[in-house]
């Protein structure tokens, strides 16, 4: 699948890691319509991922998880990395 520049640019400026260590939540980051209604739609199925016994080591558990989103052939590894660390923080 091809690298969809703009939605992974999005989810990053979403989750913040590039104005600080802490990944968070920030639609109002994201000036387009579209964009953040797809990134919505990545957010709500990260959202409803829960930890298993598998989730030792949470930050593997995400990087799987993340992986496992039908979106994650499209983005950077920027943006799934910081999808990794928004997962895996969450449920720290």
């Amino acid at each position: 699948m091809t690298l969809d520049v703009p939605l992974s640019a999005a989810i990053v400026d979403y989750v913040g890691l590039d104005v600080g260590a802490i990944p968070g939540n920030h639609p109002d980051r994201i000036a387009s319509d579209e964009l953040r209604a797809r990134v919505g739609a990545i957010m709500a199925g990260l959202d409803a991922i829960r930890p298993d016994q598998t989730a030792g080591d949470l930050f593997d558990w995400a990087r799987r998880e993340v992986d496992g989103l039908s979106a994650a052939s499209e983005l950077s590894q920027e943006a799934r990395e910081a999808l990794v660390s928004l997962l895996s923080f969450t449920w720290r």
